[in-house]
């Protein structure tokens, strides 16, 4: 009890960011992460919040074109992981993205 490890019984695997940068954004009172995942690939930004927070469509909004901005290319589809963060410490992420976006073939199980 108390282990907050996977139904396999092994822990949780931790992921490996690079060149992370804590960046500010003044103009929306929000402070964020701005880094990669996979080494050479384009920069994400993970905005964390506390769940206490409310956010609304046009705030959402904002922070994706802030976004955009601090990634630096803005033929990719704008985005941000939203990190919220409860009392005892546990994230649930979940990231958004301007319209919809087809999920990869490969990290699609099927179930039959």
């Amino acid at each position: 009890m108390g282990s907050r490890g996977r139904l396999d019984g092994h822990p949780p695997k931790g992921k490996s960011w690079h060149e992370v940068n804590c960046v500010g954004l003044p103009e929306l009172q929000l402070i964020c992460l701005v880094g990669t995942e996979i080494e050479g690939e384009g920069l994400q930004t993970v905005v964390p919040t506390p769940i206490s927070a409310s956010l609304s469509h046009n705030r959402i909004r904002e922070i994706l074109k802030a976004s955009r901005k601090l990634q630096g290319d803005t033929d990719l589809p704008m985005s941000f992981t939203l990190a919220i963060v409860e009392s005892d410490s546990t994230i649930v992420y979940y990231k958004l993205t301007d319209g919809f976006m087809l999920p990869d073939p490969q990290n699609i199980s099927l179930r039959r």
